[in-house]
């Protein structure tokens, strides 16, 4: 498509159904006009339209089913056959946004690993549900009916370890790299990574043992690394590149892409601050790029942070490694 289209990576199912209704037939009686996002492919792009003499019909426009294609159809398709492989009730997930779909997802695929080091329902909820905060599930009855549905258990243990150490991967046949992932994001999409022939990691905070069980066949393999832009993430593959090294092997840190999408520092759920009276608040330069200083170095002077989710993985890595 020509068209720039601005993205939204939180539809609900609510949305995502009646959008994939236009994709099928071409219209819609779904109430999703009340949406920003579907205002927004209303209004702005044209890409829907309101039928005439009755506006609570939604039709799709010609343009339609290539930016369905080419953005939805995808992720709609892995949603809808989750939903089906198990008992959730649709009265409950009908509301639930994409981020709560691809972590329930998660949780089904890794549900024995977890179940082996299960923790409260605030670690948990702090772990799997990164972004949010510890009470997140504690808010959410139905959401956590859900997950201990999935798990297989009637409620959370009252206490649990602090540093549990997981090995959740994303494997593919014949994987072009290997990427190791700070957040559970990228992981929570997999048919994304395993399209593309990459392989995920999840390494986020102390979990960077995991590394050390890495075996000479995988470190054959392009290493790279894909985290926040924030002073702790990237403390983090600070310590990741210096494993690495002690392993005679390098790993690339993925460049944010354009457009760069600037957080505050202050926001409420983020917790790691720049370091003012420290160079580079900090981190050692030499692990990184002068392009990569130079971004770091913005981001200190203007108090901001790139988050891991907001980038595209798959497009940081065809810049980066000619995918």
């Amino acid at each position: 498509m020509q068209m720039t289209i601005k993205l939204h990576k939180n539809l609900t199912w609510k949305e995502l159904k009646g959008l994939n209704d236009l994709y099928t037939k071409g219209r819609t009686q779904s109430r999703i006009q009340t949406f920003d996002y579907i205002k927004y492919l209303i209004d702005d792009k044209g890409l829907i339209e309101r039928k005439l003499g009755n506006s609570k019909v939604l039709i799709a426009s010609d343009s339609f089913e290539d930016f369905y294609l080419t953005y939805l159809k995808d992720n709609f398709e892995h949603y809808k056959a989750f939903f089906q492989s198990t008992e959730l009730s649709t009265a409950a997930y009908k509301n639930y946004g994409e981020y709560d779909i691809r972590t329930l997802m998660f949780i089904k695929e890794n549900k024995e690993d977890i179940l082996n080091n299960l923790m409260n329902i605030r670690l948990f909820s702090s772990r799997f549900f990164e972004g949010k905060t510890s009470k997140y599930l504690e808010n959410k009855p139905g959401l956590v009916k859900d997950v201990c549905q999935i798990l297989g258990i009637t409620a959370f243990p009252d206490d649990g370890k602090q540093e549990n150490q997981w090995r959740f991967v994303v494997d593919c046949i014949n994987p072009k790299a290997i990427i190791l992932c700070e957040n559970l994001s990228f992981l929570k999409s997999p048919w994304q990574a395993k399209k593309n022939n990459l392989k995920l990691w999840y390494v986020g905070g102390n979990n960077i043992k995991i590394i050390d069980d890495i075996d000479d066949e995988e470190l054959k393999r392009p290493l790279y690394y894909s985290g926040d832009w924030d002073l702790a993430g990237l403390q983090i593959y600070s310590r990741v590149s210096r494993k690495f090294i002690s392993k005679n092997k390098t790993i690339s840190l993925l460049y944010p892409n354009l457009p760069h999408n600037y957080l505050p520092v202050d926001l409420p759920e983020h917790n790691s601050e720049w370091d003012f009276q420290l160079p580079l608040s900090g981190l050692n330069p030499d692990d990184f790029s002068k392009n990569e200083i130079a971004l770091i170095q913005s981001l200190i002077n203007s108090n901001q942070w790139l988050e891991e989710e907001s980038n595209d993985l798959v497009e940081m890595m065809k810049t980066q490694s000619k995918l």
